[in-house]
C-alpha cells in the first residue's frame, strides 16, 4: 500500500470498480512515519479491535510496523464479542460508533 498527498479532487484518477485513486505523476508519497493516525476499514470488528476485512491482508501488512495510532469507523452493529484471529492480524486500538468509543488496547490489556 502507498498513501499519497493530494491537494485537490483532481489528483485522483478513476481505477477499478469505479474507485478513485491519486494520480502518481501528480502526488507524493508519505512514509509511515509520517502518518500520525491510521483509519483502518473492515466489515466486523471484535470488542478487542481485531477485524475482519476485505479479504486481501493488505491493513495488516502495512500495519506490521506502523508506530502511529490506528483507529476505526464503524455502526455499533458491525461489533461482535469475537472474530476468527490468525497470527498476522494486527488489532486497531480504538472503535468509534454511533453509541460511542470502545478502548480496544484497554480491553486487550486485561485479557
Amino acid at each position: 500500500m502507498d498513501f499519497r498527498i493530494i491537494t485537490s479532487f483532481d489528483d485522483l484518477e478513476t481505477v477499478y470498480m469505479d474507485l478513485r485513486e491519486p494520480v502518481i505523476e501528480r502526488t507524493e508519497t508519505v512514509e509511515k512515519t509520517a502518518i500520525d493516525l491510521q483509519i483502518v476499514p473492515g466489515v466486523v470488528y471484535s470488542d478487542e479491535g481485531y477485524r475482519i476485512g476485505f479479504g486481501g491482508g493488505y491493513y495488516d501488512r502495512y500495519l506490521t510496523d506502523y508506530p502511529g495510532e490506528r483507529l476505526s469507523l464503524a455502526f455499533k452493529v458491525q461489533t461482535a464479542l469475537n472474530v476468527p484471529v490468525e497470527e498476522h492480524d494486527i488489532p486497531v486500538n480504538k472503535i468509534i460508533t454511533e453509541n460511542g468509543v470502545i478502548q480496544c488496547r484497554m480491553l486487550r490489556e486485561r485479557i
